[in-house]
Formats: structure tokens, sequence, C-alpha cells
């Protein structure tokens, strides 16, 4: 266990006695902007995020440690030694001073600039403590006239809670600030570990105990904690304002899983459909899944529980009776599939379905043996059987990628046929149809056409001069082969995004990774198209795939560090979502630490990248107060080279956007080569890709 871990699970038995007495929800705070002539002025109000009783409800797959440090619950269980505090006050406080000091935070209000650059702020130090008069608590700030007093027996009220919140952490009530002349800015709130303001020796130990950790020298004393962002567009003399858009989509995704609870009281159709939402905002709760799975199967819908088993197999195999479900359901499917085989000839077109042979290109010259391959996407619902033809002679039938099929045009030339039918279990269709060139080979000169996908970015000989096939020399095996095609890659790309907000990532690197996918998103071009997710404790999608870059960049910009490190259940989800799209399909992670909490091992997602098009850009950040993140380091950069992409280790974040900008570049210098081969076998080709000029190296992979 690593040593924050430990933290946090101290943490949680230190406070354990608090959740019998303490307000029942963890809070984060919205922060309110009001132009005010040619200043601004700041509010802050406390917003429930989720019940504590939900971190005990077995029914919920939520962490507890995950939340013992976050947002206001330091200040909740501050709430509760003054209330322990207090029944003792007669031996601990002598009453001679106006109030006794117990507990300090130290706060920072800031406005900053989209880098994450501090543009005005306000530092003040807010102390908690005991009133001369029994039974009050008193907040004393040196920004206030007279402290604030709050009678502390009543601090299991809500109300009274939430204004306890309010004085805390904002006992001036609202803050002025400059406006800024930026057009687009942010607000946040943090505040450092509380520190305990009276000496140790004076206290008994048992009036201490559940704020021992407070003199903790761990890595919790070391972070700051996030209480709320928000992010602001002046456009027209209009401010815009977008508050903690990650934070909300957790909250309401909570809230719809309550109700999908509520839903199955009423029978399992009723909870389908809320679970399936759920399931599409937090993909890697195996709870969830477990019981989206049971409610397909108790209303019959036998081929949407092997769909969701198939697609998250590695999830449920944890999950109990998932794999045994596989097996029988997969039985159950080949007998429906072939009653539906035989009414082929009476499914109607899909017009949404968008099926593309994406190799050979028509009129392509093709001799020997030579992949097909095609791109599927826009199917909702799943693949019966694809057959593929030759002039009308079928030469595969597939149920699922990878979606590449050899044929052989020996013995013929001319103009040939290629068609490939994709049947869905809906009973719609969708086809594709070329025609290429062949050219007859003698037997023993037999072949097979070998594709590539590379990378020449920094290799271009001149410039930006577009390289030809003539730029390169193709060696397998250490002998020459002739390039067969060539062309640029232009297909549209399709990005998903997974960005780490566990809590090592406060600060500059949670900034200047936001700034950098923002400047990102502004280079894509309309057919392009992004989702994003983060990963902590969870697996969250902030949103589907979508080209409205300009609304993305206000769900990105106020991201809250908090939680553990899912990364290999973030990169499993994110694969799963690409595999569906049509495109070259790109993944980015962005991490600072090594997994803590996945479901899933590197050992599944290496395993499903290897039979994947996705290619992997990772991202790995520097630990800074936390160890360095060896194991990820080492698996993401392994992962990069399997996938054929670039890896890229950051040990400063203040140009992070240029590293972003790096690999946007990177897209844009994709070639497809291919070549004939006599060896049929992979493992046999040893392949090397360089330029003419200067012998550099390119880098590829192939698509074999």
């Amino acid at each position: 266990m690593n040593p924050f871990r430990r933290a946090l699970v101290l943490l949680l038995l230190l406070f354990a006695p608090a959740s019998a007495w303490a307000t029942k929800d963890i809070h984060f705070f919205t922060l309110e902007v009001q132009p005010d002539g040619e200043n601004m002025v700041v509010r802050a109000a406390p917003e429930p995020l989720i019940a504590f009783n939900l971190l005990k409800d077995d029914n919920y797959a939520i962490n507890q440690n995950d939340f013992t440090a976050v947002l206001d619950n330091p200040l909740r269980q501050t709430a509760f030694l003054l209330r322990t505090l207090e029944r003792n006050r007669g031996t601990i406080y002598d009453g001679k001073s106006d109030y006794l000091p117990v507990i300090s935070y130290r706060f920072e209000l800031a406005v900053r600039d989209v880098r994450g650059e501090i543009i005005s702020d306000k530092n003040y130090k807010v102390i908690l403590g005991l009133n001369k008069t029994a039974g009050e608590g008193v907040i004393v700030c040196d920004c206030l006239e007279e402290p604030i007093t709050f009678p502390i027996n009543q601090l299991s009220n809500p109300t009274t809670y939430r204004e306890f919140l309010i004085n805390t952490v904002m006992p001036f009530g609202k803050a002025g600030f400059p406006m800024p002349s930026q057009e687009e800015f942010l607000v946040d709130l943090y505040f450092r570990w509380p520190q305990v303001e009276v000496a140790k020796k004076d206290f008994n130990v048992f009036d201490l105990f559940p704020s021992l950790i407070l003199w903790d020298r761990d890595l919790i004393t070391k972070i700051k904690i996030n209480l709320g962002s928000t992010y602001v567009h002046q456009k027209d003399n209009l401010i815009n304002q977008t508050q903690d858009y990650q934070l909300k989509v957790y909250q309401q995704a909570i809230a719809l899983y309550g109700k999908a609870l509520e839903d199955l009281k009423k029978g399992a159709s009723e909870a389908v459909p809320t679970l399936e939402d759920y399931v599409s905002v937090i993909p890697d709760d195996k709870k969830a899944l477990k019981r989206l799975m049971e409610s397909y199967l108790a209303v019959g819908m036998d081929d949407e529980a092997f769909s969701l088993i198939s697609r998250f197999q590695p999830m449920f195999a944890t999950i109990r009776e998932g794999l045994s479900n596989q097996r029988d359901l997969a039985g159950k499917a080949e007998s429906r599939r072939n009653r539906l085989m035989g009414r082929l000839g009476r499914f109607a077109r899909n017009k949404q379905v968008k099926l593309k042979i994406t190799s050979p290109e028509p009129n392509d010259l093709v001799t020997g043996t030579t992949d097909l391959t095609f791109s599927l996407a826009g199917n909702e619902a799943p693949v019966l059987v694809i057959e593929c033809y030759l002039e009308e002679q079928r030469i595969a039938r597939l149920t699922k990628p990878p979606y590449k099929v050899p044929f052989t045009v020996d013995g013929n030339f001319g103009k040939l046929s290629l068609r490939v039918s994709a049947y869905f279990e809906d009973e719609t269709f969708s086809e594709d149809e070329i025609v290429v060139d062949t050219l007859r080979v003698d037997e023993e000169e037999r072949v097979q056409l070998v594709p590539l996908h590379a990378s020449v970015f920094n290799l271009r000989a001149n410039g930006e001069r577009e390289l030809t096939k003539e730029d390169f020399v193709l060696k397998e095996n250490k002998k020459v082969k002739e390039i067969a095609h060539f062309r640029k890659d232009t297909a549209p790309l399709r990005i998903a995004i997974i960005l780490d907000t566990s809590i090592s990532m406060f600060g500059d690197k949670l900034y200047r990774a936001m700034y950098a996918v923002k400047t990102f998103l502004s280079k894509l071009s309309p057919e392009d198209a992004v989702a994003i997710y983060t990963f902590d404790s969870k697996v969250l999608k902030m949103t589907d795939f979508t080209n409205e870059f300009d609304e993305l960049v206000p769900r990105v910009m106020t991201l809250s560090p908090l939680g553990a490190t899912r990364l290999y259940d973030a990169m499993l989800v994110a694969n799963d979502a690409l595999v569906g799209q049509n495109g070259t399909k790109v993944m980015i992670v962005v991490s600072d630490g090594d997994d803590s909490d996945s479901a899933t091992t590197d050992i599944h997602v290496a395993g499903a990248l290897r039979n994947s098009p996705v290619m992997v850009y990772p991202i790995i950040l520097p630990g800074g107060v936390f160890p360095e993140p060896q194991e990820a380091a080492m698996f993401l950069e392994s992962m990069a080279r399997l996938t054929g992409s670039i890896y890229t280790r950051v040990r400063r974040v203040d140009n992070l956007d240029e590293k972003f900008d790096r690999i946007y570049q990177d897209f844009k210098s994709f070639y497809y080569i291919d070549y004939y081969s006599t060896e049929f076998n992979p493992n046999k080709r040893d392949l090397r890709l360089n330029l003419k000029k200067g012998g550099t190296r390119v880098r590829f992979r192939t698509l074999n």
C-alpha cells in the first residue's frame, strides 16, 4: 500500500466515530462570480455531493477511504472534534481568555488565467475553537472585526452546519477582485490540511483522539484540498460561468443510481433504462454492471447481457456468475443467430450504419494474397454476421473485430469486385463494394500484402513537404522490399482523452493538463470527434464523442482532484468506446501515478490493445510530493510501442501544451504503406522502415 493510501486508511479509522453524529452529506462549494463595475464579487455556497450513508451502503461501490480527506470532510471532522471538546470544556479551558483556539485552516481563493497562473488572490487563516460562553464555538479571522459564534451542539443540524461551513470557508461573506482583462479565467478555492493551535501536552489524549492525524507528517499534510472551481468566459459584456462540471456529473450519476435501485424494487424492466444511463456515465462500477446484467437476464434481453459481458469481460471476470453467464448466453446467442441466418435475404438496409472498405482502395493493383480491411460504425444493434465476397464468392464470415480478411487473386487478372455485407440482429444490413485491378502470379510466387501505419513527424526531408514512397526504404529480414502502395492518412480522428484526477494531481499538474487539453481541442477539425473521461476512484465519462469543442472547454476547465487512481479500468473503458468509432482511433492518457484501485490489471489492458486498432499516446507527469510512477511509466511506454505511437514523460508541466501539440502534429503525419511479402508468418518478419536521406528510422505499426 502506498503512503498516501495508508494515510487515508488511518484517517478513516481515526474518524470512524464521527459518522454516527455528523451531518449527512459531503459538500463542495459553488463559486458564483458577479460583475461589480470594473470589479467582480465572488460568493461561495456549499452544495451536497454525496450522502455519507451511501459510503457504507453495500448497494453502492464507493470506497469510504477516497472521501476521507477531500472536499469539506476535514471541516466535518473538525466540527465533531469541537463537540467532543465542548463536553470536556472544564478540563481544557479555564475561561480566562476570550476563546480557546483549537484548529486553524489556511484558505486560498484565487483568480487565475487558463494556465493556472494567479491573477489575484486572497489568502487567509481561519481559527476554530471554543468561545468563552459555554456551548458556543468561535470562528476567528483577521478579516473579521468581530469573531463569529455558533452553537456547537447543533452542528448536526443541516442548516446550522451549512452556516458553519459558509462562515468558516468565507467568513467575510464575499470577496472582491479586479475584473480580469482576460476573456477567460478561473476562480477556485483550496485549503491546506488543518493545523492544531493548542499544545498537544495540554490535552487529554482521549479528547484529541479523533484529531491525532492532524499531527501526522505523511503526504496528507503536503497537498492542497479543492473545494470548488469555476470557469468564466467574458463575451459581449456578459459573463458565462461553468461551475464544478465534473463534480456535478458525478452528483447526477449518484442520484441516477439511487433511482435505479428504487426502480429495481418495481421490477427489472423498470430499472434497465436507468441502469443503462448510469453505466454509460460510470462504466467501471462493478455492482451496477452486475445489476444491469441480471436485469437484462430477468427480462429476456439475453443478447444485451451477452454484449455487456463481452465488452467488459475483464471486469466480469471478477463478478460472481459473470463468465458463467457469458458461456450460457453464448450458446443461446448461437441458436438465435442460426435462426436469423435463415432470414438474411429479408433484412432491410440500414442507412445509419457506416461501413467502408479501407484497404485496398478502389482500382488498386493487387496480386497474390492481400488483406481486405474495413471499418464499421453507427450500428446500435449487435453484429449478427459480416460476409466478405470476391466476385460473389464468399471468402470469409466474421462476427467481431479485427475486421481484416486475407484473399488471394492468383489465377485471376483484370478487374474484380470486393464486397462486404454486415448483418445486424435487428434484422437490418449495410454493405460496401469496390473494384480492384488484379494481376496473375505463379503459384510458387504467392505473396501477401502487408499494411503498415507509419508516422513521419519531424522526419520530413524538406520542411513541410509531403513525402512520397520514393523517400523511404523498407526492409524485411534485411532485404529491400518495394513499396506497393503509399498514401497520406486523411481519415477523421476519433480521440478519447482520459485524465487522471486523483488527489495527487492537485496544483500545477491539473491546471496545465486542463489548459493543454483546451489548446489541443482548438486545433482539431470539424470532422474529428473527442470523448473525455476522468479517472480517480472511479471512471467518469465527461462527454460522448463530439466535435462541439467549444462546449467541451468549460467542462474540462473545472476538474477537481480527489480519490485513488483507476488507470487500467479507464484505459479499458476508453478502448471499448473507441473500437465502435469510425476513423483513426486514438487514446491520450494523462497521469501522474501508478494504478492503485482498478478492478482489472495491466495484463487485461495489454490483451485488449494488442487486438485493437487504437493507438495509445501516454503522457506521464512528475510525481511531485508523491512517489514517481514507475510501474505506470513502464507499462504505458510498452503500450505506446505496442500500438505504434509515442510516449512522453514530462519533468516540468509548464510546457505540457507543447507535448499535446507534439501529439497533434504526429496525428497529421500518418501514412499508410504496404508491400508484398512471401513470409506469411508475421512473427518471422523483421521489418525496418527508414528515410533514404539520412537513414532515420520511421516509427510504424503493422496492421496484421
